[in-house]
């Protein structure tokens, strides 16, 4: 298994609609052969997260978390924005 660590930011810094926590480091931990994670935003708690093998799966999760302010990464940290069907570097 692969653990992304999203850093600590500091306090007072960002907004509620940011993944990093001003609290403690979150640490993403992706499940085998999981290639993406839906992290939601640090505010609602929590896990806050699900991991993904596939871009479409990845981008069907966003879909149903689209009330919530969430993050599409990689386990290299890299964001991605749903583009149609497919997933684009932020």
């Amino acid at each position: 298994m692969t653990t992304y660590t999203i850093p600590q930011k500091m306090s007072g810094t960002g907004s509620i609609h940011d993944i990093a926590s001003d609290l403690f480091d979150r640490e993403i931990v992706f499940a085998p052969s999981c290639k993406f994670a839906v992290v939601l935003s640090a505010y609602y708690g929590g896990k806050g997260y699900t991991t993904h093998k596939t871009e479409a799966a990845a981008i069907a999760a966003s879909r149903k978390n689209s009330d919530y302010s969430h993050k599409i990464i990689d386990a290299e940290g890299r964001e991605y924005l749903v583009v149609g069907d497919k997933l684009r570097l932020a």
